[in-house]
């Protein structure tokens, strides 16, 4: 009989260490992980006031090309597939979307939204669930989990068509800031409100990137992370072999917006709406036709506004 209850107990004793290791796994909250409950909202790093705007970062170099990416490069002339500025001002993806304007965090259990103003689209990001395979968007398939007070987002599940950055164009800097940041002038740095520039950057040194096709296993990884309540640091790798034979990485710095905060804001602190009003086409009312802008004007047009 004691040989019995001393099994019994040893039984329970190995279930309880159990529970306790998935509720560990699960950041104290059972078998759930945090971000997949409504009361885990008051837990969460407070990324939901306000809107964030990127004012600058720290560029990083751009990794050696492979062999098909250096015979792209060297063949490269300005084309038309540049942020903005193509029929129906359509997105131009990530990670572009997310560099040129305020953005703004929404929750609900399991879901993260990033509202990205300069787009007027949302990006959807599942928390603590497994990445699977989705069709191609423009914003991919993103899932994320906290790994303590950073949250890390994986994306894929690209469409071919986003605009892409390899790098700077012949002649200039490797160092410059790449991957969706054309906000910067020819060179690196950054032309956000807090270097003499338009908040957030414009369209300076457009024309001296070089956009190109990814692969189609393209990943990408961001660490989002609090440095202090107005400071939101987002450290970006992107993985692509078919251009780069290492990743690229880079990290962007992100100020809080919150009206009467921030003087270099011209924002209310809140999500406005966002219409596009630039594109290569252009209707005709006379002939009743569309008719495409010449590409070169409109290089030299949007690479203005950043300046």
């Amino acid at each position: 009989m004691s040989i019995r209850n001393g099994s019994v107990l040893t039984i329970l004793l190995l279930l309880s260490a159990v529970v306790c290791s998935a509720e560990e796994a699960g950041g104290g909250t059972g078998s759930a992980a945090l971000g997949s409950t409504w009361a885990d909202a008051a837990k969460l790093p407070d990324l939901f006031t306000g809107m964030w705007m990127t004012f600058g970062g720290r560029p990083g170099s751009t990794p050696p090309y492979t062999a098909k990416a250096q015979k792209y490069v060297d063949a490269y002339k300005p084309k038309l597939d540049m942020p903005y500025a193509e029929e129906g001002c359509k997105t131009p993806g990530l990670p572009t979307a997310m560099q040129f304007g305020p953005v703004k965090f929404s929750y609900a259990p399991g879901l993260l939204s990033i509202y990205m103003q300069a787009t007027g689209h949302a990006r959807f990001i599942r928390m603590n669930q497994p990445m699977g395979k989705t069709s191609p968007k423009y914003y991919g398939n993103s899932v994320g989990h906290w790994e303590g007070d950073t949250l890390v987002v994986e994306t894929t599940d690209f469409l071919p068509d986003i605009t892409f950055q390899y790098g700077m164009g012949k002649g200039l800097p490797r160092d410059g800031t790449l991957v969706g940041m054309p906000g910067a002038p020819v060179g690196g740095g950054d032309r956000g409100a807090g270097a003499g520039g338009p908040p957030g950057g414009g369209f300076a040194g457009l024309s001296a990137s070089i956009w190109g096709p990814h692969g189609e296993d393209m990943y990408m990884v961001e660490r989002m992370r609090l440095v202090d309540r107005n400071s939101l640091e987002v450290k970006l790798t992107i993985y692509d072999d078919t251009v780069w034979t290492k990743p690229y990485e880079t990290t962007r710095n992100f100020t809080r917006i919150e009206k009467g905060i921030s003087e270099r804001a011209v924002f209310s602190g809140e999500p406005e709406e966002w219409v596009c009003t630039v594109s290569i086409t252009s209707f005709d009312p006379a002939t009743n036709t569309y008719k495409d802008k010449d590409p070169e004007e409109m290089v030299k047009f949007l690479d203005k506004l950043g300046r």
